[in-house]
């Protein structure tokens, strides 16, 4: 009895403790999922942009993003972290920065479009209507264009020894004469330091791999260096045609180092740290305005929209959005929806959401300015839209009036009231969602 008893006893101790046991090892399950799911929910957030797979630059924007976007908490951007402490300790030599300098250029507020050398050759007149009817007011022209070219007649011998051969707009001073009878802000486009022509011209403005062969990326352009202060003078050079032919503003693009993976075994003659990549963005940034804004120009730059909230994208193009914005007139943030991956701001197709990508984009944008802002010297901010339909991206949606509007509103209620401009590779715009409210 007494064993019975006992025995009857251990096999309710046994079955209790292997009860036990599976509700421990349920509860650790439990646990294990929901920590995974937590891990693997972080890691998406952080690594989202490595899912950019569909992306091809088809509408050949100002500055194609040529690598993943990676996005990362607000405590650890960059640009905005760089510039924390900047005037911690009074001024500095820097901010006396053209203290001399009598500006009496008269800021307007820019609702631009770009248009190619093609739409001016064969269909001046519907520019001039589609400018006339609506709200626009600004148009953006390629003078030095995407291959390095100089695609206007001028007079400056520097230039004229580099790019000769290659004039595409027809009559040029009678249609900047017309545009001006019409009251439009002009424009000039420069693509910097992505060149073809000029370094095949002087191959000592190019960039080149150890072996003492010319860099090039993977779509077969080769750059010019930007640790190169010839190179600075040369575009600059440009910039000061732009400003003879009478535009009123120069707006440089490519205004980076090239993200190709072959940038890592090329000599740029330094050491490429981010510190030194800013130091030769903005450097350039500097001189030019020091140099044009004399001259009754204004001057801007396009940057990567993602470099607003990417330390990583904002190292590998060196450019430092705060701090180039301390020197120029405008800064253009191209915030092309099309161009963010999957779950940016939390939108599963940034995509098809114009109107919440741009809006939190440009929050971005106050909040990485806020201490210049807070110093007065500050480029104003004028965003690229997004006028194409970004037909390889997965879930995209079609860009018509309302995607542009959605975008313009979206930029006016984040605070900026500047002006936008609106990128259309080829040109083409219809009045629709053009036409002010």
């Amino acid at each position: 009895m007494v064993d019975g008893r006992y025995g009857k006893a251990s096999v309710r101790r046994r079955s209790g403790t292997r009860r036990a046991i599976r509700q421990k090892q349920l509860i650790g399950t439990a646990i294990a999922l929901v920590i995974c799911i937590l891990v693997g929910a972080l890691c998406y957030k952080r690594t989202v942009g490595d899912n950019v797979t569909e992306y091809e630059p088809k509408e050949n924007t100002p500055t194609p993003t040529e690598s993943p976007v990676q996005i990362v908490g607000s405590a650890e951007v960059g640009p905005f972290g760089l510039y924390l402490n900047r005037y911690s300790e009074g001024l500095s030599e820097d901010d006396m920065w053209m203290e001399d300098f009598e500006d009496n250029r008269e800021r307007k507020v820019v609702k631009g479009i770009y248009v190619t050398a093609d739409v001016i050759n064969r269909n001046f007149d519907g520019l001039l209507d589609l400018l006339d009817t609506t709200e626009l007011n600004a148009v953006v022209l390629d003078i030095k264009n995407d291959d390095g070219f100089i695609i206007v007649k001028n007079d400056s011998q520097m230039l004229n020894s580099m790019t000769n051969g290659n004039i595409l707009y027809s009559h040029f001073t009678d249609v900047l004469n017309t545009l001006k009878e019409h009251n439009i802000y002009l424009i000039a486009r420069v693509v910097c330091f992505r060149d073809i022509r000029s370094v095949r011209s002087n191959e000592s403005y190019g960039v080149h791999m150890k072996d003492g062969t010319l860099m090039k990326d993977s779509s077969g352009y080769t750059w010019m260096n930007p640790n190169n202060q010839e190179v600075w003078e040369y575009l600059t050079e440009v910039g000061r045609v732009c400003a003879k032919l009478g535009f009123d503003e120069v707006n440089f693009d490519y205004c980076r180092f090239s993200t190709d993976a072959k940038v890592k075994d090329a000599d740029y003659g330094m050491e490429l740290t981010t510190e030194n990549k800013e130091a030769c963005i903005t450097g350039f940034v500097k001189y030019a305005c020091e140099n044009l804004k004399p001259l009754g120009v204004f001057v801007s730059v396009d940057v990567f929209g993602v470099v607003l909230s990417s330390t990583v994208d904002a190292a590998a193009v060196g450019q430092n959005y705060a701090e180039m914005s301390s020197y120029l007139d405008f800064i253009c943030p191209m915030v092309y929806p099309s161009h963010y991956s999957r779950g940016y701001y939390n939108l599963p197709v940034p995509d098809a959401d114009p109107y919440g990508l741009i809006y939190n984009a440009m929050l971005d944008s106050k909040r990485v300015l806020a201490v210049n802002v807070a110093k007065g010297r500050c480029a104003d901010v004028r965003p690229w839209l997004q006028a194409f339909t970004a037909s390889w991206v997965t879930g995209h949606i079609n860009y018509g009036g309302e995607e542009i509007r959605a975008q313009i509103n979206a930029t006016y209620d984040a605070g900026y009231n500047g002006g936008w401009e609106l990128w259309n590779a080829a040109g083409a715009y219809s009045k629709e969602g053009l036409l002010e409210e």
